[in-house]
Order: C-alpha cells, then structure tokens, then sequence
C-alpha cells in the first residue's frame, strides 16, 4: 500500500529536523568527529540527507522546478558571499550589531 501524500509530507517535515540536528552536529562537534553511538558526523548528514531526498522522490512535484531552484540557491548563495567579502553588502543597523 503506498504512503498517502499527507504521510509524506508528515515524513518530509521529520526528516527536516534530522538533516537540520546532524548539520548542527557536524558544526557543534566537528565535521569529522566520530561520535560513540551516533556515527561520524559528516555520514550521519550524508544518510539524513538521502532519506530526506527519498521521500521528496515520492511526492508529486514538478521536477524541473526542484533543479532549478537548487542551482538558483547554489548560485544565490555565492553571490551573498561574494557581497560579504567585498563588503558591497550595507553595514547592519547599529541596534542589530
């Protein structure tokens, strides 16, 4: 019997907070750390990732728009770098500092 597409996205959002939990590890503890009952941080991502990717595979979503929108992020995300290390990015508000 397949998964319903509410259960997926139920799934999606779980898996989410996975991927989110061993980035943060890899970030926390370090990216290589092999940590006793969890896993090398970096493996633990790899495989939450894939999970996460496993259940988007099965919803019903316009493929062409999900490549897309992974180069437009790629790309975006250079172009903010690029912007902070030349500094054409404006200063933050003196109260957000």
């Amino acid at each position: 019997m397949a998964l319903t597409r509410d259960e997926l996205l139920v799934i999606l959002i779980e898996e989410c907070g996975e991927v989110i939990q061993a980035a943060t590890k890899c970030l926390r503890f370090g990216y290589n750390r092999d940590q006793p009952d969890y896993g090398i941080n970096h493996e633990v991502l790899a495989h939450e990732i894939g999970d996460l990717l496993g259940i988007s595979d099965a919803l019903p979503l316009n493929r062409e728009r999900i490549e897309c929108s992974r180069q437009q992020k790629l790309a975006k995300a250079m172009k903010v770098k690029r912007m902070v290390e030349t500094e054409d990015c404006p200063q933050p508000i003196a109260a957000y500092r």
